[in-house]
């Protein structure tokens, strides 16, 4: 058993902010669930976790106008990248 790194990780996590040991707290919960079930996600499973994740997402007031998201407006075109 690693007792330093142990120590370590538990004086970073003590200087967390409370949104980030929210966050930490849902990876944590995340890998468990993931380590527990030693078997791939179902896609129902896979469902439900990303709504999870949209869910406590930032929002974002953001509104990109129609043009913006259009292939052609897009800096990643053939002529780009060529």
């Amino acid at each position: 058993m690693n007792v330093q790194l142990v120590e370590s990780l538990v004086e970073i996590v003590s200087k967390l902010t409370s949104e980030e040991k929210q966050l930490f707290q849902e990876k944590l919960s995340y890998q468990h669930f993931n380590v527990q079930s030693n078997k791939p996600l179902t896609p129902e499973e896979r469902l439900k976790l990303w709504q999870e994740c949209i869910e406590k997402a930032p929002q974002s007031s953001i509104n990109l106008p129609d043009e913006v998201l259009r292939r052609e407006n897009s800096h990643f075109t053939k002529r780009n990248i060529f």
